[in-house]
C-alpha cells in the first residue's frame, strides 16, 4: 500500500490511513476538497407564517341592543310625558320619574357602547398555519387553534343573519386548550370557513412551521 509523508510531524503513514497515527492530524487524500463539508438539504424548509385574514365581529350584531335603545328612548318619555298631563298632578314626582327614565336611557347606551367596544377589541386572525384569537378590554387575552389540529369547520346564520350578511363560523379541533370555538358575526361566513378548511387541508401532513410570535 502507497505510502505519503504527514505534513504535520513528518512521518509516514499510509494513503488509506483516515489520520497520521503519530500525531492524529487528519489524512486527506491527493485532489480532495479541503474546504468546509456542506450538507445537502434533507427536506423543504419550514414555511413561513403569513396572514390571509384578519377581522372583527360585525357591528351588526348590535341591532338588538340599538333597537332597544331606541325604543326605550321613545316610548318611555312618550309615556312619562302623558301620564303626567293625566294621572300624575305632583310635580315632584313627575320629576323623580323624568329622572329615573333618564337613568335608563343612560344605562342602555352604556351597554350599547360597552358591548361596541368588546366587539372592537376582538381580532380574528388566519395565517396559513394557526387561527388567532384577541379578546379583551382592559386585559388582553390571546388564544391560537393550530390548522394542523383542526378537525371540521361549519357555519351558522339565522334569518336575520342572512338578511345582514353575516354569521357564525364554529371550529373543531383536537387542541386540548381549545376544542371548540366560534367565530361570531363574521361577514360572509361561508368563505371564511372554506378559506379554514383548504388552509387546514394544506397542512394536515404535519409539516414544520416558522412562526413570529
Amino acid at each position: 500500500m502507497p505510502l505519503t509523508t504527514c505534513p504535520d510531524c513528518g512521518r509516514e503513514l499510509s494513503t488509506a490511513a483516515p489520520a497520521c497515527p503519530h500525531c492524529g492530524r487528519p489524512n486527506v487524500p491527493a485532489g480532495a476538497a479541503t474546504g468546509p463539508r456542506v450538507l445537502a438539504p434533507t427536506g423543504p424548509p419550514p414555511a413561513a407564517e403569513e396572514t390571509l385574514w384578519r377581522g372583527s365581529p360585525s357591528w351588526l350584531l348590535l341591532l338588538g341592543k340599538i333597537l332597544w335603545l331606541a325604543i326605550v328612548a321613545i316610548v318611555l318619555p312618550l309615556l312619562l310625558h302623558y301620564a303626567s298631563g293625566s294621572f300624575l298632578p305632583d310635580p315632584q314626582i313627575v320629576k323623580w320619574l323624568w329622572f329615573a327614565v333618564a337613568a335608563v336611557i343612560l344605562w342602555r347606551i352604556f351597554t350599547v357602547l360597552m358591548a361596541f367596544a368588546r366587539i372592537r377589541a376582538t381580532v380574528y386572525t388566519v395565517t396559513s398555519q394557526r387561527v388567532i384569537i384577541e379578546t379583551g378590554l382592559a386585559e388582553k387575552r390571546v388564544e391560537d387553534i393550530d390548522l394542523r389540529y383542526i378537525d371540521e369547520t361549519h357555519f351558522h346564520q339565522r334569518l336575520l343573519d342572512r338578511m345582514l350578511g353575516i354569521g357564525d363560523v364554529t371550529i373543531v379541533s383536537s387542541d386540548k386548550v381549545a376544542p371548540q370555538y366560534v367565530l361570531r358575526g363574521i361577514p360572509n361566513p361561508r368563505t371564511l370557513r372554506e378559506l379554514i378548511l383548504s388552509k387546514a387541508y394544506e397542512v394536515s401532513q404535519r409539516q414544520l412551521f416558522t412562526r413570529s410570535t
